[in-house]
């Protein structure tokens, strides 16, 4: 690879990582043709990329974006997600990965200006999705309406039944 490619590479790296809300670094050493093409394009599908890049290309991209302290996982074969979508989607599918394939291997990452480790990731996985969330929090707000409703309701209902029981006793 030429010197002015590899600098085209290194700035269409970067550009990518301004752009992204995570990054998550991985071992992909022994995955065959069809599972690494399945995890790409599960990543792809989450809004995000997955590629092998050289360490020293993605090292001169992270400091030109100032990312410092994952230059630790930059050993070995490395992959990596630069995630445009939501970074807990991307870490619950690498954490099933993980399982999946003996030889993915996840590294670390950077998320909020934090650097994580493999096991900051699997627990980022554990965190519900922001539409899981959004649910949750909606029926909280819902309730006491739901609640209040079900409370007027009763009352007439209530009324109505002893009614009901005032002209049974009549009857008899």
């Amino acid at each position: 690879m030429r010197r002015s490619d590899k600098e085209q590479l290194v700035e269409e790296l970067s550009n990518e990582i301004s752009e992204a809300s995570a990054i998550f670094l991985t071992d992909f050493k022994g995955l065959n043709f069809p599972q690494m093409e399945n995890v790409r394009s599960t990543i792809k599908s989450l809004d995000s990329n997955f590629k092998v890049v050289k360490n020293r290309l993605l090292k001169l991209a992270l400091e030109k974006q100032e990312i410092e302290g994952l230059h630790e996982y930059l050993v070995q074969p490395t992959a990596c997600a630069i995630v445009k979508g939501e970074p807990t989607a991307v870490a619950k599918e690498f954490k099933k990965f993980n399982k999946e394939y003996n030889s993915f291997e996840i590294k670390g990452g950077y998320f909020e200006g934090a650097v994580l480790s493999d096991q900051d990731i699997i627990a980022l996985a554990d965190i519900p999705s922001r539409e899981e969330l959004l649910s949750k929090m909606l029926g909280s707000m819902t309730a006491p309406a739901r609640n209040f409703v079900s409370l007027l309701a009763n009352v007439p209902r209530n009324f109505l039944n002893v009614l009901n029981a005032i002209k049974d006793q009549k009857e008899k």
